[in-house]
């Protein structure tokens, strides 16, 4: 896949906002499903690693051995250098890289995981080739994507309901697929590994702190979609405005609930 499609298809690149958000980002959370597999000298690669925070989690759970990081915008793997720098971790490693071109030999790493990248893509079977490509005899990889179909938020207005709409159709103009999540089973037999494992996990809010965080993210999140609808004509700016003021009065109300449903899995390659 060009490199230049894929930069074009993501619609949060270079969006500071959003940025903040996924530096929250957690191994221990992002990576539950992932971590009880790794061991002590282990050689792990974090494909689309954004800022780094989940990589030093990686890092941490492998010890003696290395976290790698790679992401397709300079941005983020800068900021994941200067965080990695910033606590003193010492066996992680970040670089400049696409999921469908990784610059490593094959069979180099142990493991490999990729939190929210498949969906983004024009050719996930292509990523997770690669993804088998370098893992060695015996290793394994955990995917953890977003499935659209598994969003619950209330109280529902019209307009949150009509945007929520449009994100999907967003995405799918951008050539990903927001119900990859469902599919990730089936994905990872296709590409050759083995003994693929699915499981599901949850990102609530359900306190008014949680629920602020969350309109956060969500006017984030339609700031880098905005570009595409307006550009495409499926709104003005007058609807963004609307929008963004529809997060504000949903983010007010005492009864506010949000939960985005991730599904995940492993998989092994055959020894």
């Amino acid at each position: 896949m060009d490199t230049s499609n894929l930069r074009m298809s993501y619609s949060q690149r270079s969006n500071p906002d959003f940025e903040a958000i996924m530096a929250l980002r957690t191994a221990a959370k992002e990576g539950a499903f992932f971590l009880p597999h790794l061991r002590q000298g282990m050689r792990v690669l974090d494909v689309g690693c954004g800022p780094g925070s989940i990589t030093l989690g990686l890092a941490e759970a492998v010890g003696a051995g290395e976290a790698v990081g790679i992401d397709i915008q300079p941005s983020q793997v800068a900021q994941a250098q200067a965080l990695s720098s910033s606590r003193g971790v010492l066996n992680t490693r970040f670089e400049v890289g696409d999921a469908n071109q990784l610059p490593f030999s094959d069979a180099s790493f142990d493991a490999v995981f990729a939190n929210s990248v498949l969906g983004h893509l024009h050719r996930p079977d292509q990523a997770l080739a690669e993804m088998r490509r370098v893992l060695r005899p015996g290793g394994f990889v955990g995917i953890r994507d977003l499935d659209w179909g598994g969003r619950i938020y209330t109280p529902a207005t019209p307009l949150l309901e009509e945007w929520y709409e449009l994100t999907i159709r967003i995405r799918q103009r951008n050539g990903g697929n927001p119900f990859l999540g469902r599919h990730l089973r089936k994905l990872l037999l296709e590409a050759g590994f083995k003994r693929p494992e699915a499981s599901v996990s949850g990102w609530s809010c359900g306190s008014q702190e949680e629920i602020r965080l969350c309109a956060i993210f969500l006017k984030a999140q339609l700031q880098g979609f905005a570009s595409v609808a307006l550009s495409e004509g499926w709104v003005d700016q007058g609807k963004i405005e609307a929008v963004a003021a529809d997060i504000e009065v949903w983010a007010g109300c005492q009864d506010a609930f949000y939960m985005d449903s991730y599904c995940e899995a492993v998989a092994t390659v055959e020894g």
